[in-house]
């Protein structure tokens, strides 16, 4: 099941080769010279970004949010919140640098005097920042922005930390590029079944409705994983937090429930004591109502790391049950078609 053949059948634009090759596009995007503002203590970072370009936002905060002392908030929008103004750093960022909503952002924070800098592989926001003498940093595009990710996180989070911003753990970043080259082997299209992850989890999840579990330290994973299965494999897919999901829809667990719902738990090692009993609890309620928990285990040597390895492997799931679908992953003509009708209003 799932050979490198069938994968290639059915993938015929080869996607996945993007992420075979992660392992290297991290290690250069890491090494990306970047364009910073010449500015120092910040009192908020706004990320500004859409679709593939805001996950690198989510992951910044998800690994930061403990570790900085200034708020960092990311906005998935058009317009820039009232109270963002000349102390903040926004860092707008598209791969295409042609998302309206960010560069319709970039273009409020240069109307406000923000600190502003920007990333992207081109587009208005290149040509924006060039005109506006904003820093800006290139990039690579990859074939689509989801598989550009390596491209789009390491040179924001190397911004932020030339800018100052907990310095002190940027040394994660070079762990995660090492965690990630450790994974690849694993869960690459070569490896068999028997030994990959990801094809497993694929199997089990690729004909029904995941519904995915994680703690707030992880919730960029869940929510990484769900937009690369409505993207790649064609999916709806559900996330929710833990805590919080215990108190609203943990209720509707019972054998009444959707039969085709696939619950999948993001865990973690360094998960605290209380969030590890009410996962357990949860689990233990649901395999009662009759479904199989699905659970992924983040592994790695420090916070990011296992963060970054955990999206790399749910990643290729939803590649994997795009091939069990039978479906072009690199295919999204609706989100396409929205997209172009935008350009003729």
């Amino acid at each position: 099941m799932l050979s490198i053949v069938e994968v290639e059948e059915i993938d015929r634009s080869g996607l996945y080769m993007d992420f075979e090759k992660w392992p290297t596009h991290c290690e250069e995007a890491l090494k990306k010279t970047v364009s910073t503002p010449e500015a120092r203590g910040v009192n908020r970072i706004i990320y500004a970004g859409m679709g593939g370009s805001a996950i690198p936002g989510d992951i910044l905060k998800c690994w930061l949010t403990d570790k900085i002392d200034s708020p960092l908030i990311v906005l998935k929008d058009y317009y820039l919140p009232k109270f963002v103004g000349k102390e903040d750093l926004v860092l707008a960022v598209s791969c295409s640098g042609d998302s309206e909503e960010t560069v319709n952002v970039a273009k409020q924070a240069l109307e406000r005097g923000c600190k502003l800098a920007t990333v992207s592989s081109g587009g208005l926001l290149e040509k924006l920042s060039i005109r506006n003498k904003i820093p800006h940093t290139k990039i690579t595009r990859l074939s689509v922005s989801r598989s550009s990710l390596p491209y789009l996180f390491y040179p924001s989070a190397n911004i932020l930390s030339e800018m100052g911003a907990a310095s002190n753990i940027f040394n994660q970043l070079d762990n995660s590029v090492e965690g990630i080259k450790a994974l690849s082997g694993n869960i690459s299209a070569n490896s068999s079944f028997e030994k990959n992850p990801s094809k497993k989890i694929a199997s089990k999840i690729f004909d029904g409705l995941p519904t995915i579990y994680a703690s707030d330290t992880n919730s960029c994973v869940a929510t990484r994983f769900s937009a690369s299965l409505n993207e790649n494999a064609k999916m709806i897919s559900h996330t929710a937090s833990m805590p919080e999901l215990c108190h609203n829809e943990f209720e509707t667990w019972s054998n009444q429930i959707i039969p085709s719902i696939r619950p999948v738990f993001v865990r973690s090692p360094d998960e605290p004591l209380n969030i590890y009993r009410r996962f357990e609890f949860v689990k233990d309620i649901i395999q009662k109502s009759g479904f199989e928990v699905i659970e992924h285990s983040a592994t790695g040597v420090d916070h990011l790391t296992r963060l970054m390895r955990s999206i790399y492997l749910l990643d290729y799931v939803s590649i994997y049950a795009a091939v069990l679908r039978k479906l072009d992953p690199i295919a999204t003509p609706r989100i396409d078609s929205v997209k172009d009708s935008l350009q003729k209003m």
